[in-house]
């Protein structure tokens, strides 16, 4: 034993399970109280009381002129260009001066050059620096015809709504915007509108209207999540719930506890608040609900059978409303919350949250045990192995684990290559829209393009720099190695997003730390049951994009919004690393061979 190994032998606990479970217990406790000494109440602001003028049937009637007078309101379609001259029109007979901004957008790999918003201000007395905004989408997808309810049934609430205050002089700037492309595209009108607008940072809070329900509409759902970054802040999310409240017969609910951590972990909005979210815009969304909200999405949304006739002209009272009321609330605030855009707090119940420097330290808390678990195993190895076989088998696990991911970037690199090779069509972004037929047929051939990359790659890789010796016996070394990789991986995680970070790591990171050494067919069993058990957070969100948001087949899903961008390069970047580790403990736990 060397001079290092029996230092280590003296400091290194020689029981890495017992440290797991210390540590484990540990961690909970802390975790309980920093959880309990760490809880606030939700403090609400008040909602105004000025008598409502909203008019449930003038919103029905524009939304009922729009979706029958202008359907197929798409980028290559000139009704889209027609609603829109429509729209500015009326918001002249309401003494508004209409304002475009014309942007473009890649639809099925062609560009189309005259996109366009339509917005109208109405300067504030008081604070005219201030300004609150309310947004609804005009075009429609191509597997629709009137698009009524999504989202010609949120225009009619934003004109009505453009109506009741033409006549008012409200303390802060109103802005009512009506966007296009939110379909195509990453919601390209309410980027540009946040990229463009010179006051984009003078929003100091907004509401996205996403759509209101077909049928009777018995409830709102908020919505809070950002393109990749951003979330509502507390006090804009409360004071929409309590606008909805406010009338007494709708039911307000959002994503709370583990729902809400979901929905921070993957970051991909339906609607045009994502856009806002993510450039620091305070914004919240609406999605109404009927009684069977599951049909709903399934039967209508984005379907044919969204037209004028399926709108009930009483849930535009129930949807408009409270967004007058939500108006009329912040407007009548004396002043807007100091920190006004802090999203970082995690909303645990109806009535308490976390902030979120404490919740950050929660996550922490979770891999702790994992990590101090991890280097106990690591010291253990190295006191119990000679060095010289130590170095053998890990440079060996290294050189193979970085061959692997080095060809699963190089296949990356050729995905994000691919709508401009024309092998798979083009958008910007996201992968067509939802229900869209693209997404339902694969394209096999880029599918196995990108395969064939990896692996031509890969077996160059490992004829250049072929696989050195590797004894049978000490795979102990080897799974040691990828403990140490998972906890950089997990790391790397954390400074990107925590609650992604323990959404999909946390149970590789445990599950994985299990597989046994021995190599009877029932240790294999169990070795292939953990390994796939670390993926199941993973294989639950993608069963319920596609049952729920109906976005197609699930791989196929998965391929196009890496390749258009959808997932961040940081994310993907991550999960192949994720990946690369679950194949090299395949190979070494499950399928192994004897050499």
């Amino acid at each position: 034993m060397s001079r290092t190994q029996r230092i280590l032998a003296r400091i290194v606990p020689q029981q890495p399970l017992r440290v797991l479970v210390r540590a484990a217990t540990v961690c909970a406790v802390a975790g309980l109280v920093l959880l309990a000494l760490s809880l606030r109440r939700i403090e609400r602001l008040p909602t105004d009381g000025t008598p409502l003028k909203f008019e449930a049937a003038r919103a029905h009637a524009i939304m009922r002129t729009l979706a029958k007078e202008y359907p197929y309101r798409l980028p290559w379609h000139a009704n889209r260009v027609k609603a829109g001259d429509w729209i500015a029109s009326q918001f002249r007979s309401w003494g508004y001066q209409p304002k475009e901004m014309i942007f473009s957008t890649v639809v099925a790999s062609k560009r189309y050059a005259n996109m366009r918003n339509i917005y109208v201000e109405l300067p504030g007395t008081e604070r005219p620096n201030e300004i609150i905004m309310v947004l609804a989408h005009y075009d429609t997808p191509d597997t629709t015809v009137e698009g009524a309810m999504d989202d010609a049934g949120g225009v009619g609430v934003v004109m009505e709504l453009a109506r009741v205050f033409a006549k008012e002089k409200p303390r802060r700037t109103m802005i009512f915007l009506t966007t296009d492309s939110e379909e195509f595209g990453a919601f390209w009108g309410a980027r540009t509108f946040a990229r463009e607008f010179p006051r984009a940072r003078k929003i100091v809070g907004a509401l996205n209207l996403d759509f209101p329900a077909a049928g009777k509409q018995i409830g709102i759902l908020n919505l809070h999540d950002g393109l990749k970054q951003g979330f509502t802040p507390l006090w804009l999310r409360e004071l929409a719930l309590d606008s909805i409240r406010s009338l007494g017969d709708v039911e307000a609910s959002d994503f709370s506890g583990l729902m809400e951590f979901v929905e921070r972990a993957l970051l991909i909005p339906p609607s045009d608040h994502g856009a806002l979210l993510a450039a620091g815009i305070p914004t919240v969304a609406w999605v109404g609900q009927n009684e069977d909200f599951g049909a709903l999405m399934a039967k209508i949304h984005h379907t044919h059978n969204d037209v004028a006739e399926i709108m009930e002209p009483e849930t535009f009272r129930t949807y408009g409303q409270p967004a007058e009321r939500f108006m009329r609330s912040i407007d009548a605030l004396p002043k807007i919350p100091k920190n006004f855009r802090d999203h970082r707090y995690y909303k645990l119940s109806e009535r308490y949250y976390i902030p979120g420097a404490v919740v950050t330290l929660l996550h922490i808390l979770c891999f702790i045990p994992f990590l101090l678990f991890s280097l106990s195993k690591f010291g253990h190895t190295l006191v119990h192995r000679p060095e010289a076989r130590i170095n053998t088998v890990l440079g060996n696990e290294a050189k193979n684990l970085f061959m692997l991911i080095g060809a699963l970037l190089v296949g990356y690199g050729l995905m994000r290559m691919l709508p401009e090779l024309k092998v798979i069509t083009e958008y910007e972004v996201f992968p067509a829209t939802q229900k869209s037929a693209m997404l339902y047929s694969p394209n096999i051939l880029a599918i196995l393009l990108v395969l064939a990359t990896v692996g031509l790659v890969y077996w160059a890789m490992k004829r250049v720099f072929s696989e050195g010796t590797d004894a049978a016996g000490h795979v102990d070394i080897r799974h040691t190695f990828h403990g140490i990789m998972l906890t950089l991986l997990i790391t790397a995680a954390f400074a990107k997003n925590s609650y992604l970070a323990v959404l999909l790591l946390l149970p590789p990171a445990y599950l994985w730390s299990f597989v046994r050494v021995g190599r009877g067919t029932q240790d294999r069993f169990i070795n292939l049951m953990l390994l796939l058990g670390g993926t199941i957070t993973m294989v639950a969100l993608v069963v319920v994009m596609t049952t729920v948001f109906h976005v197609g087949v699930a791989y196929w899903y998965i391929f196009l919004s890496a390749a258009y961008g959808l997932f961040s390069a940081y994310a993907v970047v991550l999960f192949l690393v994720a990946i690369a580790i679950m194949i090299r403990l395949f190979r070494s736990f499950v399928w192994w061979k004897q050499p």
